[in-house]
């Protein structure tokens, strides 16, 4: 029996990044193959360290994890969740055209708008920027997710808890 690296984060049940990207990978390389959309996803919470100095470090994580279950309801089964970062996350979605992809993530906006969080310090919402960027022809897979945490990085600039399409 040999010893396995887990692959899920147990704080958010997001696949860990060298998981995740395996599975981008091979999506990316069918998706060539069978001419089909892949879109992905960079969702990053918003303002995490404010709210650590504000609320812990545990109410944050329980907020994250928030996100995650808000990220899986909307997609609903579409595809794999990765955490990527402390406070971001990426989705990868197999036959998904960047259009739908989009409106997936501004129905994850919409339902963390919903959502309020408690700590000692008091009630608190979390706020998600999103990329989105579709697959383009003969592009590897490292391109693709370098453009939704670019396209992220605009939805941030522009003013944060926004979504942003390639």
């Amino acid at each position: 029996m040999t010893d396995r690296a887990p692959q899920i984060c147990p704080r958010t049940g997001a696949y860990l990044r060298p998981y995740f990207e395996s599975l981008l990978a091979r999506a990316v390389a069918d998706a060539h193959t069978a001419r089909m959309p892949l879109t992905v996803l960079w969702v990053d919470a918003d303002e995490t360290q404010e709210g650590n100095d504000t609320h812990g470090p545990e109410a944050m994580d329980v907020a994250l994890s928030a996100l995650v279950d808000e990220l899986g309801e909307e997609l609903d089964g579409r595809g794999p969740i990765g955490r990527m970062e402390g406070d971001a996350f990426a989705v990868s979605l197999y036959a998904v055209a960047p259009y739908m992809a989009e409106r997936m993530a501004e129905g994850l906006r919409r339902r963390l708008a919903g959502r309020r969080f408690r700590s000692p310090a008091g009630a608190f919402q979390l706020t998600a920027s999103v990329g989105v960027a579709g697959l383009r022809p003969g592009e590897p897979y490292g391109n693709l997710l370098e453009a939704a945490e670019s396209m992220c990085g605009r939805a941030k600039q522009a003013g944060r808890d926004r979504v942003v399409t390639r």
